[in-house]
C-alpha cells in the first residue's frame, strides 16, 4: 500500500486531523505500507503536501494547519473499500446447480448447431519455416557451455552499465532512497556524474542537485541523532554504514528506536498531566504553546462562559498583520466539542478582529466538528485536541526535559581529508 493509500486508511480510522508524523507511525504500526524507507515521516509529509497542492481543495486531503492533515469532504463521504469476502466451505455445493445448468445449456446449444465440415489434414510446413525449426533443434542439441560462449556480451564497461532499480509497488520513491538502493548494488564508491545518471535516467537533473539532496538528507538525520546514510570520498559517493562494523550500525539503530519509543511515552505522560491541571494552570500551558508556535501578543475578548478563555492573538508567522481567534476550553470530564462551537466561532471572528480561528482543549472533538472545520472556502478553524497538544508540547520542549546522551562515532570527514583510506 502506498503512503497516500495508507494515509486514507489511517485518517478514516482515526476520524480526526493528524500530523504527518502520527499518520506515518500509525501506518507502520498497522503494517499498511508496502515500502517504509529510511525517512517515512518525511515521505508521508511530502506525499500529503503534494496531494493537497495538486487537489486544490478538491482532492482526498486538506491541510488543517502547517503539518496537520485531514480527509476532505469528498473522501470522507466516499465509502471505504470493502474487504474481499472469503468463500465458505459450503460454496462448491451451493454453486454446483448453477454449473450443471450452464453445462446443460452448452450441451443443448452444441446439439442444435449444424454438423461441422470435416477437418482437412494440416498442410506440410513451408521450406523457410521447416529450416527455422531444424536450426532451433540443432541449437538445443548443443552443450550449454557452447550456448553461453556464443551469447553476445555487453560491450560497455562495468562502470557505464545502468544499475537495476527495484520497484516499490508503484510508490514514487525519494531521491536519497533511490541513491541508497543503487549504492547497495555497488562494491566501490560511485562517481557523482554516474550516480546522477542512474538516479535520474532522463538526464533532467544535474549532479549538483543530487549532491544537495544527499547532503540535506545527512543533515536531517544528524539533527535527529542518526548516522548519515552517505559519505563522500574522492572516488564518489558510498554508504556510510560500510565504513563501520555491523555491530555499531545495529547499536545506533537500537538507540534511535528506543528514543522514539521514549518520545511516545512522554507524550502520554504529558497528556495525563495536562488533564490533571486546574483551569488557570492549563491556560498558562496553552499560552506557552502559542508563544513557541509562533504567535505574538494576545488580547482578551469578553466572550464565552465559565471554563473558557477567549483571546485575539497576533500571528507572528505572517509578519503580525493578521490575528487569530483562540478559544481555550477545558474538556476534562465534559462532552466532546461539537460542530456548534466551530460554527459559532467562525461566525464571530469580527469580534476578535481575526481572519482565522483555533480551539485548544485537553479533550476531544466530534467528527462533525472536524468536518465543519475543514469546509473549503471558509475561514480556517484549527482544532487542537489533547493528543495533538501533548505531541506539540513534546516537539517544542514544553513540559519535558530533553537530555542528550553522549554517542561517540568516528569522524569520517576528518580522516578522509587527511588522506586516510
Amino acid at each position: 500500500m502506498t503512503f497516500t493509500e495508507a494515509a486514507l486508511v489511517v485518517l478514516r480510522r482515526e476520524g480526526r486531523p493528524m500530523r504527518a508524523k502520527e499518520i506515518a507511525n500509525k501506518a507502520i504500526e498497522l503494517g499498511l505500507l508496502s515500502h517504509v524507507g529510511k525517512t517515512p515521516v518525511q515521505t508521508m509529509s511530502a506525499r500529503l503536501s503534494a496531494m493537497v497542492a495538486k487537489g486544490r481543495g478538491k482532492g482526498d486531503f486538506v491541510r488543517v494547519e502547517p503539518g496537520v492533515f485531514a480527509l476532505s469532504d469528498s473522501a470522507r463521504a466516499r465509502p471505504a473499500p470493502a474487504a474481499p469476502e472469503t468463500v465458505p466451505d459450503a460454496a462448491p455445493e451451493s454453486v454446483a446447480p448453477a454449473r450443471k445448468k450452464k453445462r446443460r445449456r452448452r450441451k443443448r446449444k452444441a446439439e442444435e448447431q449444424p454438423a461441422e465440415a470435416p477437418v482437412e489434414a494440416p498442410s506440410p510446413p513451408s521450406e523457410p519455416r521447416k529450416a527455422k525449426k531444424e536450426s532451433h533443434e540443432r541449437k538445443k542439441a548443443r552443450p550449454r557451455s557452447e550456448q553461453r560462449a556464443q551469447k553476445p556480451k555487453d560491450p560497455r564497461p562495468a562502470a557505464e552499465k545502468p544499475a537495476k532499480l527495484p520497484r516499490a509497488s508503484g510508490e514514487e520513491r525519494e531521491i536519497p532512497d533511490v541513491a541508497e538502493e543503487i549504492l547497495r548494488s555497488e562494491t566501490r564508491p560511485v562517481p557523482p556524474r554516474r550516480l546522477a545518471k542512474l538516479v535520474f535516467p532522463t538526464g533532467a537533473t544535474s549532479e549538483e542537485i543530487l549532491e544537495a539532496f544527499l547532503a540535506a538528507d545527512g543533515a536531517e538525520r544528524e539533527a535527529r541523532g542518526l548516522r548519515p546514510r552517505f559519505v563522500r570520498h574522492r572516488g564518489g559517493w558510498a554508504l556510510a554504514e560500510r565504513e563501520v562494523s555491523a555491530e555499531i550500525v545495529g547499536l545506533e539503530r537500537q538507540v534511535a528506536e528506543a528514543a522514539q519509543r521514549l518520545e511516545k511515552l512522554s507524550e502520554k505522560q504529558v497528556l495525563r498531566r495536562l488533564r490533571s491541571l486546574p483551569f488557570d494552570g492549563f491556560v498558562r500551558v496553552v499560552a506557552m504553546y502559542l508563544t513557541r508556535a509562533g504567535f505574538g501578543s494576545a488580547t482578551p475578548v469578553d466572550r464565552g462562559g465559565e471554563g473558557e478563555v477567549h483571546l485575539s492573538v497576533r500571528d507572528r508567522r505572517r509578519r503580525g498583520r493578521f490575528r487569530t481567534a483562540v478559544v481555550v476550553r477545558r474538556g476534562r470530564g465534559a462532552e466532546p466539542i461539537g460542530e456548534e462551537a466551530v460554527t459559532g466561532l467562525r461566525g464571530a471572528l469580527h469580534q476578535y478582529g481575526a481572519t482565522s480561528a483555533m480551539i485548544v482543549t485537553d479533550g476531544v472533538f466530534t467528527d462533525g466538528a472536524r468536518r465543519d472545520a475543514d469546509v473549503p472556502n471558509l475561514s480556517p478553524v484549527a482544532l487542537v485536541d489533547g493528543e495533538t497538544l501533548s505531541t506539540e508540547m513534546v516537539r517544542l520542549g514544553i513540559g519535558v526535559l530533553v537530555r542528550a546522551a553522549r554517542l561517540v562515532g568516528l569522524d569520517e570527514d576528518l580522516f578522509s581529508g587527511l588522506g586516510a583510506k
